[in-house]
């Protein structure tokens, strides 16, 4: 019998302060609650048991900080260790269940040898991006930590409720769109905790045939 395991990431506050380049990312409203509505649907209509649900969020509440202990926030330590925690949890034929709703954000790569030197990387936004030593969950990392899962023959679902996708009714209410316009040029940290950059390279080579994305300064 296959099992089900899932995780689940919401950002709804985001640390205020604003990027050396004028940028910043605003709380947003709904991230979490529409997180905690797929935990109640796992619980109560596919029985999931609470073991096989890891899940990390911050809450926007009206104290300025979020209400969740440091180790439950969506951190980009945080994310890749839950998402190695479900893999090590996980084995083959097993159904997985990826879901991440806040910011998404586009910055300058860190990898200009698979991308160029005006390349970016589009990234999952932790809640503490605003800390300039902090690092984004970029897509050559997400693309290397969801091809181990494949290749262990996990069965993997991937929900990414991030950028302008929310556009078109977050606007309601004084909601704000989970995503921003801007490109972060901020310099970051480029170590990753998910593997090392010779490994990155050759999954996302692999993956995506050595396709670029990058951006040409006006």
């Amino acid at each position: 019998m296959s099992n089900y395991y899932a995780l689940l990431m919401a950002v709804d506050f985001y640390f205020p302060g604003q990027l050396p380049a004028g940028g910043y990312y605003p709380s947003l409203g709904g991230c979490v609650r529409d997180v905690n509505h797929v935990e109640a649907y796992l619980k109560q209509r596919l029985k999931l048991p609470a073991a096989q649900i890891l899940k990390l969020s911050a809450t926007n509440s009206a104290t300025g900080k979020p209400p969740e202990p440091a180790d439950q926030l969506p951190t980009y330590e945080n994310m890749v260790a839950k998402f190695k925690e479900l893999k090590a949890m996980a084995q083959a034929g097993d159904y997985v269940y990826i879901h991440y709703s806040g910011h998404g954000g586009r910055t300058k790569t860190i990898y200009p040898d698979l991308k160029g030197a005006d390349g970016i990387d589009e990234t999952l936004v932790p809640t503490d991006i605003h800390n300039t030593n902090a690092h984004y969950l970029r897509d050559v990392e997400l693309a290397y930590l969801l091809q181990e899962m494949v290749a262990q023959g996990l069965r993997v679902t991937v929900v990414l409720d991030s950028c302008h996708s929310g556009g078109a009714t977050r606007g309601v209410g004084g909601a704000v769109a989970r995503g921003v316009s801007f490109i972060d040029n901020t310099d970051r940290p480029a170590d990753s905790l998910v593997a090392s950059a010779e490994e990155l390279a050759a999954n996302w080579q692999g993956q995506s045939g050595g396709a670029t994305r990058s951006v040409k300064p006006a």
